[in-house]
């Protein structure tokens, strides 16, 4: 392994113990709807967090183990953003392509195909 190689996986190592010793998903923060006008989206972030295969940066990638909260996508990727891509984006790239990646893994997944109403559901 290369020393770049190991210095990516001492921090993520070290990230990973940080979270996982002082940073728990809070109890109202273990479901999130997302609220917007194709329907509602509702993530099962417990359920998420509770993969073997999952770690909190792989969603929250701009949190550093001296953090100790974590901010709200939508803080940074704003609709009027000009630097970053928005939410909207963000959500549809990583959800379906974390799901893509796990099937093809030979796991179970959330939805894969673009369908709206497999997520966004009209109440």
């Amino acid at each position: 392994m290369s020393v770049r190689g190991l210095v990516i996986v001492v921090l993520s190592l070290i990230a990973c113990n940080v979270m996982a010793g002082e940073l728990t998903i809070p109890e109202d923060k273990a479901v999130i709807q997302f609220e917007n006008k194709l329907g509602t989206v509702t993530f099962a972030h417990q359920k998420h967090a509770d993969l073997t295969s999952t770690q909190c940066t792989t969603c929250h990638h701009s949190l550093l183990p001296e953090d100790t909260a974590i901010q709200p996508c939508h803080v940074c990727h704003l609709h009027d953003s000009k630097t970053l891509p928005k939410a909207k984006t963000v959500f549809h790239k990583r959800c379906t392509g974390c799901h893509e990646y796990t099937a093809a893994g030979g796991e179970n997944a959330g939805p894969l195909k673009k369908k709206c109403r497999l997520c966004h559901i009209k109440q």
